[in-house]
């Protein structure tokens, strides 16, 4: 378990990381609208403003945070409650990278979208984070989720050790008041206590890596989405295409004596390992592709398509060179190749339980009875964000 404890603590110090960059050098990721009025990280924000690089001489966040006492309640939902100093860790991540990116003169009442003001969509980005948290706590409480104490000693020792690293208690907490808005090292640890348990509930209802989510599942959504695996030989074309051709042909013939054997996956398992031009892909895929149609060239994912699960190809030339195909059985506990290209390595299977798990978190939140506080109805940002 201790993997995903160090994933959950690196979570924990990635918001305060991000918080960091938020008043540094370089130019920042910045929550900007989308088309749907919804906040993303690439588009302008309407209107003109004039970057500034010290974003922590434009706003009084002193003063900001102090708005209302900390243990102010701003959304609850039955017993679930978000207060003041959590609330405003969201709020100051989001105001903190637009004043740094647009400097101070933002105009709150500006149109974010239609009927909506920058105010209302800052508003709602740190209502939705927070009630992210209230979703997470209630999940946990309702499967009746306890990290052990063993768990807990951990947690602490790293959070400890952190501390330590920062020159102890009042110094951490200073930074993170200053660079990313947490009232007090509490708030801190209670906001990433539940950042922490997410990995203990996922494996709570999934067990460890997704190993308990059912084939029968992954195979539905595995055919749903054209998904196929596959392994292959490639000879790749050269300026004497005629050695290529050549080549293959002679590795179809070992081959077709095992066609309809039961050894066929095994003898081309070797010969492929012997044989195919494709070193990247015997490294980093040795038992095979794992991909949708629109992953691979249209020559090899359409001969592939043609297959049942077992047969093999013919020679199928493509714009690398001339492939034999073997289709194989999906291995849901492989990656696949889409998400390998873009630094994800999560299973078929962790990907399909993942999928489960925001549909149940929806649940969840739709579970949630939210009520809005006076106080949070109050929230005026222009006066909460002085400009100094």
């Amino acid at each position: 378990m201790k993997n995903i404890k160090l994933i959950s603590l690196f979570l924990c110090l990635s918001l305060l990381v991000l918080s960091l960059a938020g008043c540094g050098d370089g130019d920042p990721d910045v929550v900007e609208p989308e088309e749907n009025g919804e906040l993303t990280t690439n588009d302008p924000l309407p209107g003109n403003h004039e970057h500034d690089e010290f974003c922590d001489h434009f706003i009084d966040f002193d003063a900001a945070i102090n708005y209302f006492p900390p243990d102010t309640i701003m959304l609850k939902a039955d017993e679930l409650t978000i207060t003041w100093a959590e609330l405003y860790v969201f709020l100051f991540g989001m105001v903190s990278n637009l004043v740094h990116v647009y400097g101070p003169d933002l105009d709150w009442s500006e149109e974010f979208d239609i009927g909506t003001t920058l105010s209302d969509a800052v508003l709602e980005y740190a209502m939705e984070e927070a009630l992210s948290f209230m979703t997470l706590s209630y999940g946990i409480n309702s499967i009746g989720l306890t990290i052990s104490d063993e768990d807990l000693k951990e947690f602490n020792e790293e959070l400890g050790n952190l501390v330590e690293e920062y020159g102890g208690r009042e110094a951490f907490e200073q930074i993170l008041r200053d660079s990313g808005g947490f009232y007090s090292l509490d708030t801190f640890e209670q906001l990433f206590k539940i950042e922490f348990t997410i990995g203990f509930l996922i494996n709570e209802l999934y067990g460890e890596d997704a190993s308990s989510y059912p084939d029968e599942k992954v195979s539905e959504y595995a055919s749903q989405n054209g998904y196929m695996m596959a392994m292959h030989i490639l000879r790749q074309k050269t300026e004497d295409d005629e050695t290529a051709l050549n080549e293959i042909n002679d590795i179809l013939d070992l081959l077709d004596a095992h066609r309809d054997s039961a050894d066929l996956i095994d003898v081309f398992t070797e010969l492929m390992f012997e044989f195919s031009e494709d070193p990247g892909g015997l490294v980093s895929y040795p038992n095979g592709y794992l991909f949708q149609h629109k992953d691979m060239v249209e020559a090899f994912s359409d001969a592939c398509a043609a297959l049942e699960i077992g047969q093999m190809s013919g020679i199928v030339e493509s714009e690398y060179g001339y492939h034999i195909i073997l289709r194989i059985p999906i291995d849901y506990d492989s990656t696949p190749i889409s998400f390998s290209y873009e630094g994800i390595y999560r299973t078929l299977r962790q990907h399909v339980a993942f999928i489960d798990f925001d549909i149940l978190q929806q649940e969840w939140r739709n579970a949630l009875n939210l009520v809005l506080t006076p106080e949070f109805i109050s929230i005026d940002l222009a006066v909460i964000f002085k400009v100094l």
